[in-house]
């Protein structure tokens, strides 16, 4: 349901000129942007998968032109070379995945609101990366997002930047707010969300109870699907 629950304010970010702390992490909401310390799955060295791949949303109106830009002013690039931070963008349209090293991140474009994938190994070069990041930035309430039809392969997956105010608590809550296929006996819309410490995906089918029980998290980016898109949306926040 999409009316805020008590037991899951630690989801939300009231949009007050206050300090609020959030599940651990020290996030700032104010009337003109937000603050938060995002923490990060590292990637070991016998990690295999997708272990230590943390799908991060990013506010709207933010500071990042491009890769360099984020690396840098989130700590993440270092001058070590061969650092093997790595971020990655999904192009929900061709399907096809834009990745970068935060050593000579480049021109990687920093999409609004597009989630990013990040993949910090522990160590590089002696030198242990960061494992949380300051991300900060505003939230453009008038941006309308669009996600493509579901094709083959990864055509179609939308990794969605949640608003960190977002009025949505659980993936039931996103299917009903940006009006994603709830009916029917087959193609119900998907929404998935990565697991960094044990690199599995966890899935919930909009219209079923795999939905209502999976629980959205402060920063995180998900993954939406819909084979009946495209369908566009602007994100709802408090």
């Amino acid at each position: 349901m999409l009316l805020n629950r008590k037991s899951h304010l630690n989801l939300a970010l009231v949009l007050v000129a206050a300090t609020i702390v959030i599940a651990g992490s020290v996030a700032i909401a104010s009337n003109t942007g937000f603050k938060i310390n995002k923490g990060l799955r590292l990637v070991q060295t016998t990690d295999t998968g997708q272990k230590g791949s943390n799908w991060v949303s990013i506010p709207y109106f933010n500071p990042y032109n491009n890769g360099t830009d984020f690396c840098t002013q989130t700590g993440l690039r270092s001058a070590i070379a061969g650092n093997t931070t790595q971020i990655s963008r999904l192009d929900p349209v061709t399907g096809s995945t834009t990745s970068a090293n935060c050593f000579s991140a480049g021109g990687f474009t920093i999409t609004p609101g597009l989630g990013l994938k990040i993949r910090p190994a522990a160590i590089v070069g002696g030198v242990a990366n960061p494992s949380s990041i300051i991300i900060v930035g505003s939230h453009n309430p008038s941006l309308s997002l669009t996600i493509a039809k579901g094709g083959a392969g990864q055509v179609g997956n939308f990794w969605f930047s949640v608003p960190y105010h977002t009025t949505a608590v659980t993936a039931a809550d996103l299917c009903a707010s940006i009006g994603l296929t709830s009916t029917g006996l087959t193609n119900k819309a998907v929404i998935g969300r990565l697991d960094p410490n044990s690199g599995s995906t966890t899935t919930g089918t909009c219209g079923t109870s795999s939905a209502t029980n999976l629980i959205l998290n402060l920063g995180e980016a998900v993954s939406l699907r819909d084979v009946n898109a495209p369908i566009t949306f602007v994100p709802a926040h408090f």
